[in-house]
């Protein structure tokens, strides 16, 4: 055989491979596309009824403290809060005369509830989630029931997510995983004819040696195994990146600040650290706490070599105890929450700031917060600040913090390399 004619042979196997491994592609990411989709899908569903759970709770905690307000604070009360819940629609509360003390819709507040009356009876959590129909059309609702203090009946809640709200939700999912299927699959399709051209010249290498295509082909076996791996690498940083919304705080990061995101993505070049700063946006904003960053946040790994997981764990411990502080204090002058955040890096040295204006810290208690099991909050914690101080310490870093009672608290953390 001479050559031409193995360059030919070679060219058509060459080709058939090629063809095979694009198809191989396309339908590996359109499955990809369909698995992820249906679970994006699915944990939309499941974050909406928890969001609406979570709001019906909120809602129910607020109307205990104001529901001595008149008619006009307490409307004005409630659409701030309904104005900070987008991925809510409509909130309607019902007393025990089933009468409307307020509704989004100010048109139906004082008016007879007419609609389906909840049975609590089969639902011993106090709530629950079901379809139906009201003034605005079909519906996800959640009702909850409301008592006072001393157990009494006080009427329900609806938290309402419309359909067609829900509708445009799953469109526009279905058109972005759409658009991330076609760019994976073109970016692929690039890839794939990158090394073609290299595998090309391989094959005429090995024109006379039935062993040498033989390997060629099981080398293309492996690169078609590498692509799949790329593949699900790039869809799932997508994922990370645009669907916090989908799988971990889909109910709330709406209310999330665009600014803020994108301020944290291009100040974090640690993929992990940025999504743990999101998440604990998102859980900020679901707690009605105002996250700030504070001015020069920023954070290089090339500055300083922590790991990841000790990252995580230090902001997320000091974070989440700055929320709990906040969420336990109750203001009598509704003075908005908030939490300034802060990370700055220099060549061998981070520096982090955690700082609320919750309940504070008393004297008596500041000698104990980093004891193990010491808490103010009840048994079974107090562990979070006694192994975060551990962690820190372990990086050559010191903790400390500064607090005034009813003003709160800012915690400090050094690392030096």
């Amino acid at each position: 055989m001479d050559n031409k004619t193995s360059h030919t042979n070679l060219d058509s196997i060459r080709k058939q491979i090629q063809r095979t491994q694009i198809v191989l592609i396309v339908i590996t990411t359109i499955l990809l596309f369909s698995g992820a989709l249906i679970f994006s899908i699915n944990a939309n569903n499941k974050s909406l009824n928890e969001n609406l759970q979570n709001t019906s709770e909120l809602i129910n905690h607020l109307y205990i403290l104001i529901k001595d307000y008149d008619q006009a604070h307490l409307t004005s009360y409630m659409d701030h809060i309904l104005n900070d819940l987008p991925d809510i629609d409509a909130i309607s509360i019902i007393d025990n005369q089933n009468r409307r003390i307020y509704h989004s819709n100010h048109e139906l507040i004082n008016t007879t509830y007419d609609g389906t009356l909840p049975d609590f009876s089969k639902h011993t959590k106090g709530f629950y989630t079901v379809n139906d129909d009201g003034p605005s059309g079909p519906q996800r609702r959640t009702y909850t029931i409301l008592y006072d203090d001393n157990g009494n009946y006080l009427g329900f809640i609806i938290a309402i997510r419309l359909r067609s709200s829900i509708k445009t939700s799953t469109i526009r999912t279905i058109l972005l995983f759409l658009v991330i299927t076609i760019v994976a699959i073109f970016i692929e399709i690039l890839i794939c004819a990158s090394y073609f051209q290299k595998i090309k010249r391989q094959f005429y290498e090995f024109t006379e040696d039935l062993e040498g295509t033989k390997f060629l082909v099981d080398s293309m076996r492996a690169n078609n195994h590498d692509f799949t791996n790329k593949l699900h690498v790039i869809l799932g940083l997508v994922q990370i990146g645009e669907y916090q919304q989908a799988i971990n705080y889909i109910h709330n990061i709406s209310i999330i600040q665009k600014e803020t995101v994108s301020a944290v993505m291009n100040s974090v070049d640690n993929s992990a650290f940025a999504a743990l700063l999101i998440g604990k946006i998102a859980r900020a904003s679901e707690c009605n706490v105002r996250f700030y960053l504070m001015d020069g946040f920023s954070f290089k790994s090339s500055d300083i070599n922590v790991p990841s997981e000790a990252l995580v764990t230090i902001t997320g411990n000091l974070i989440d105890n700055a929320i709990d502080s906040m969420n336990f204090y109750n203001s009598n002058d509704n003075t908005p929450k908030e939490l300034h955040f802060g990370v700055f890096t220099k060549p061998g040295r981070l520096e982090l700031s955690v700082q609320d204006n919750g309940c504070g810290i008393s004297d008596e208690n500041k000698e104990r917060v980093f004891e193990n099991g010491f808490s103010t909050k009840g048994t079974g914690r107090g562990v979070g600040l006694y192994h975060t101080k551990n962690l820190i310490e372990s990086l050559n870093g010191e903790i400390f913090f500064e607090s005034e009672p009813g003003k709160g608290t800012c915690f400090t953390v050094i690392i030096r390399k």
